[in-house]
């Protein structure tokens, strides 16, 4: 049987004779995600809706019967689940590598994102390798808070700006990015995120998953004396909610609560806004005791990304 090639507006798949992957509504598609991905993760994440603007969603069928789902596009699976009381899903992700591998530039590895502990294991067999990082989402309600600060700091929204070329670009992406390499450089952060460089830290696509409410809702916070940016809290949609893209203050001004400050901000003007605001942390990160404090819970461990390295 002959696979066919990647195309975004192609309604369905052949994986052999018997599987098939066949487009899905994002909203339909959402809703069994919601329910059989796995239940401890949505139980966490029970008000989960899925980005109707994305063209990936599909239903596994075996035969005429619709046995699960995934999301994937080429060099990324995830999202893989059955419907009971199918369960051979080992099977299905063969061949759902199969023609992954097809689809994919193979001089980039393949990906699956925020893997599940009951999934590990599944991806491993079929030739994923874990990265070495640990995460997990954590959330909270957005509430009101009272915000005091310090009358030596400047407090300002960022701003964004066309860029020319039909994405968008913060107008102060320089001073925000200078702040993060300052906040983060040489940090487990860094290292996880794969950012060495200053260049590394230019905000490039923020700005294209956030709106005026978040915008409103993200600070930038200035040293008046020096006009120097010292901190700054980016926040984005992820999955049509609210979620923080970076946080991060340099380490001369670390210890004053401004993070803290930052969020509580967030969260104030963000309320009958967004329910909640979310947020993805590293195992081991230090700033998880801030997001504790604030009233964050942790959702399921998970590994942040296994793939099937590259290919010359």
């Amino acid at each position: 049987m002959q696979l066919m090639a990647w195309s975004e507006y192609e309604i369905s798949y052949d994986l052999n004779n018997d599987y098939s992957i066949r487009k899905a509504d994002s909203e339909e598609w959402g809703l069994y995600c919601s329910i059989y991905y796995n239940m401890q993760y949505n139980g966490f994440f029970k008000e989960e809706r899925f980005n109707s603007a994305q063209r990936n969603a599909f239903w596994i069928y075996k035969g005429e019967s619709k046995i699960g789902g995934v999301r994937m596009s080429p060099n990324r699976i995830y999202h893989l689940f059955v419907i009971p009381p199918f369960n051979d899903t080992f099977v299905v992700l063969k061949l759902l590598k199969k023609l992954l591998i097809y689809w994919s530039d193979r001089t980039k590895p393949i990906k699956t994102f925020e893997v599940l502990p009951d999934q590990v294991q599944l991806f491993a067999r079929a030739g994923f390798w874990p990265d070495e990082f640990r995460c997990r989402w954590m959330h909270r309600p957005t509430d009101y808070f009272e915000v005091e600060w310090n009358e030596e700091l400047r407090i300002e929204s960022p701003q964004i700006e066309d860029n020319g070329m039909g994405a968008k670009r913060f107008i102060l992406e320089e001073q925000i990015a200078e702040c993060n390499f300052a906040s983060f450089d040489g940090s487990l952060e860094a290292t996880r995120r794969k950012k060495f460089a200053y260049e590394d830290f230019i905000p490039s696509e923020e700005p294209n998953y956030t709106n005026e409410e978040l915008l409103t809702a993200s600070t930038l916070v200035y040293d008046k004396k020096s006009g120097q940016l010292i901190a700054n809290c980016l926040l984005g949609l992820q999955d049509d909610y609210a979620a923080v893209y970076s946080i991060g203050v340099i380490p001369a001004y670390r210890g004053k609560g401004i993070a803290t400050l930052m969020l509580k901000r967030g969260l104030n003007l963000l309320k009958d806004k967004y329910p909640i605001l979310r947020l993805y942390v590293m195992e081991g990160n230090d700033a998880e005791s801030v997001y504790l404090n604030l009233g964050f819970v942790p959702g399921v461990q998970e590994i942040q990304s296994m793939y099937i390295p590259m290919h010359d």
